[in-house]
């Protein structure tokens, strides 16, 4: 976990007079995003003004403490400037061939706007298209070419009508956009809304302005919101260690002390966390925060991101070596999301390296191989050369 300094936002000149009653007000830091490209490049001392026709085509944005948590903003590598800031590349009609704005097909799956159906027993509802940061990686990217608006409440009483029409559901996924840039009385109508519905179980609400904007979280209308809808599971959004802060330990603090437990899903990100020693530290700095690590995504094909994009064996060797090196607690499951809304299918390292009908050979962490006697399951041999080198 990274501890902040005292009045860590005084460093950026922009607003060295900004009282901690301002900054620590998730309104305020709402109210005072850089909205383009102009505002940042005066943050950072930069001129980034080249990227405007990138801005034309996917808007930028972030809040004051997001962009403050870079810890040198003359790197153009930085992990956090990196995720905030335009590249011509995604704008660039041959790194981005293979991209699609749709590529899980959520708009087809929709049987009313804004609500997609795609796993028989939950939907997702996309309930604003506003982001407080927008994130160059995002996976629903073609939200940076529409206007930033919540939907209408018409809308979201489709959508419940759907829901209570559908005995099946048994989770409803609250989305965006980030739901939680909505005011309390929006959020708190959907959720009550949801919440009444018997047969949904479970209500997950993505966001990440815990990451972003982890002063939503000082709140205690939203707090007592989330305490009364007892559904109610967060699932954020780190990507990074330097994204872990000692605000945010507070923040989840209060979310746990409300009832409410804490999931991340993290992308992997070319340039950015595609290492298995970045990976590790995020984990460990998610645990000592009390987040669970949930999925680490293999990047998404979406147009305007493709250039984020590792292979998709990096994942699988970055678990691999967090296996043993790390607790259980704290090891994602490696996921790749199927074009066409076909799913997800998770990823593993492969264990077994040998079976027969009596016996099974398991690599573990170290790379040693053991025997297991497939009768009754019991260690007969502990071998640490390769399975073709025994005499079996």
């Amino acid at each position: 976990m990274r501890v902040l300094e005292k009045e860590y936002w005084r460093k950026i000149e922009k607003w060295k007079d900004v009282s901690r009653w301002e900054w620590e007000d998730w309104r305020w830091q709402i109210r005072s995003r850089l909205k383009n490209i102009y505002e940042i490049g005066e943050v950072i001392g930069r001129d980034i003004s080249f990227l405007k026709k990138v801005e034309d085509v996917f808007r930028t944005g972030t809040t004051p403490y997001y962009i403050s948590l870079v810890k040198d903003f003359s790197d153009p590598e930085d992990p956090i400037l990196k995720q905030i800031i335009p590249s011509c590349e995604e704008i660039d009609p041959v790194v981005q061939s293979e991209g699609n704005f749709d590529p899980f097909n959520e708009e087809v799956m929709s049987p009313v706007p804004g609500l997609t159906h795609r796993y028989p027993d939950r939907v997702l509802m996309r309930v604003t298209n506003f982001c407080s940061v927008y994130c160059r990686h995002c996976m629903r990217k073609r939200i940076f070419l529409e206007e930033e608006k919540a939907r209408t409440y018409d809308e979201y009483h489709k959508m419940f009508n759907y829901i209570r029409e559908n005995k099946n559901i048994k989770e409803v996924i609250i989305s965006g956009g980030d739901p939680l840039t909505l005011p309390n009385r929006k959020l708190e109508f959907i959720l009550e809304n949801i919440q009444q519905i018997n047969h949904v179980e479970i209500i997950r609400i993505g966001t990440r302005e815990l990451v972003v904007n982890p002063y939503r979280f000082m709140d205690d209308g939203l707090l007592e919101i989330l305490e009364k809808n007892d559904k109610t599971w967060v699932v954020t959004h780190f990507n990074h260690p330097d994204e872990v802060t000692d605000v945010v330990k507070k923040a989840v603090k209060n979310i746990l002390s409300a009832g409410v437990p804490v999931l991340n899903q993290t992308v992997l990100l070319r340039g950015i966390n595609d290492s298995p020693d970045i990976i590790e530290n995020l984990m460990r700095s998610l645990l000592s925060v009390k987040i669970k690590p949930y999925y680490l995504f293999y990047c998404d094909p979406t147009k305007g991101v493709i250039h984020f994009r590792t292979k998709i064996k990096t994942g699988v060797e970055i678990i691999e070596k967090l296996r043993g090196r790390l607790s259980g607690m704290g090891i994602p499951t490696y996921a790749v999301d199927l074009p066409g809304g076909l799913g997800k299918v998770p990823l593993q390292p492969n264990y077994i390296l040998e079976e027969t009908d009596s016996y099974i050979i398991f690599k573990n962490f170290e790379g040693k191989t053991v025997r297991f006697n497939k009768c009754n399951f019991d260690i007969i041999e502990n071998h640490t050369q390769h399975p073709e080198d025994l005499c079996l």
